[in-house]
């Protein structure tokens, strides 16, 4: 893998997840067994829980796989992110060797190169050429713990079967599927007017850190786009002692307004 094909995925990993949206979240919920499959939307929702005030921010370490249009890859990537603020990643590939960082803020992103002693930067806004959808400045911090939830302004409908329950808004153009043993989203999906997906966000192998029940694999997919970010956690420390968000870029570095290949900027 060039050094160039692992920073198109970096970034790439980054701006999908600061694009994706929702809210709430959920502690381990009790099994509600006897209640099953009576519930109402209402009770699915508040069932679901809220994320504790006090987590604010977190590490991850995780095996990473990307696939788009514009470069594929796979990668060791280690997260840092502040609740409701900035988004770090550090890149690794075979022996160890870390040839990107990348920073995304509220409204900018980073990328230091650190091969070609280079910082390549820009807002958000300008990131529409690297992935075809829009992109907007969420914050990723619920979608990377799986703590999303549906929007209480939507009038959601509820069907269940014989293991799940499906929350379905009008036309159909959002589905969320949960897990009524735990309470957990383990799969959220889009469709267009035409019934066609738009995104999906899957959230598997479920692992109680501290008094939180975290997804330890998550992936991100945006058909349409031919989009895939798969995320494997080794580690997750949950409001860890220190966070950096300091790409150390030599003062000797570069800056360069970010580019695709092949463009004229």
């Amino acid at each position: 893998m060039t050094n160039r094909s692992v920073l198109l995925p970096a970034l790439a990993l980054l701006l999908t997840l600061a694009a994706c949206t929702g809210s709430g979240g959920g502690m381990r919920g009790d099994k509600q067994g006897d209640a099953f499959p009576n519930h109402s939307p209402e009770q699915v929702r508040a069932l679901l829980g809220t994320v504790p005030q006090d987590l604010t921010g977190l590490k991850i370490q995780a095996r990473t796989t990307l696939r788009s249009p514009i470069q594929s890859g796979s990668f060791t990537a280690t997260i840092h992110h502040r609740r409701d603020d900035s988004l770090y990643m550090s890149v690794k590939v075979l022996l160890g060797i870390e040839p990107a960082r990348v920073l995304v803020t509220p409204d900018s992103f980073f990328v230091y190169d650190r091969i070609k002693k280079e910082v390549m930067y820009g807002s958000l806004d300008e990131s529409e050429g690297l992935l075809p959808a829009p992109l907007a400045s969420e914050d990723p911090f619920l979608n990377l713990l799986g703590l999303i939830h549906p929007d209480p302004t939507i009038r959601w409908s509820l069907r269940a079967d014989d293991q799940y329950y499906y929350l379905e808004a009008p036309k159909n153009r959002a589905r969320y599927i949960i897990d009524p043993g735990f309470w957990r989203v383990l799969r959220y999906e889009t469709r267009d007017a035409e019934g066609l997906l738009t995104e999906a966000r899957t959230f598997a192998d479920f692992q109680e850190v501290g008094d939180l029940l975290i997804p330890h694999r998550v992936n991100f997919q945006r058909p349409q786009e031919d989009v895939s970010i798969q995320l494997t956690y080794r580690d997750v420390d949950l409001n860890p002692a220190s966070l950096s968000f300091d790409l150390r870029a030599r003062s000797s570095a570069r800056r360069t307004p970010f580019a695709l290949p092949g463009s004229s900027r």
